[in-house]
């Protein structure tokens, strides 16, 4: 998976993709023309200081890699950290990034792919 660093990027998935909601994050996906999956990662500043919100980015990223290789191929993803994110340990935040993954049908084994 590739991490999107390109400000566009983040505003066409921001705008114009679909979005699911955790009491920790929001993830929101679009379809790309890629034969792979790009991952953006966002911390706000309601998330906390610069040191609080690299922390939640870590922690984002860490339980993303958990998932990773079951992700289906063409998604641009954004997944964007609640307040509440910040207190968590990294077990909360995996089982939060695989619930939205899952609602989503973006996991090639949840048998839900084509209800998007």
């Amino acid at each position: 998976m590739i991490v999107m660093r390109r400000q566009n990027d983040f505003r066409r998935v921001k705008h114009s993709g679909k979005s699911w909601v955790h009491p920790l994050a929001v993830l929101q996906i679009i379809k790309n023309s890629r034969s792979y999956s790009r991952i953006g990662f966002v911390a706000s500043r309601h998330v906390g200081n610069a040191v609080k919100r690299n922390r939640v980015k870590r922690l984002m990223r860490e339980a993303f890699h958990h998932h990773e290789s079951n992700i289906l191929d063409g998604w641009d993803l954004l997944l964007i950290a609640r307040p509440t994110l910040g207190n968590c340990n990294v077990d909360d935040v995996i089982s939060a990034v695989y619930y939205l993954l899952s609602q989503s049908a973006l996991l090639m084994n949840s048998g839900t792919e084509n209800s998007r």
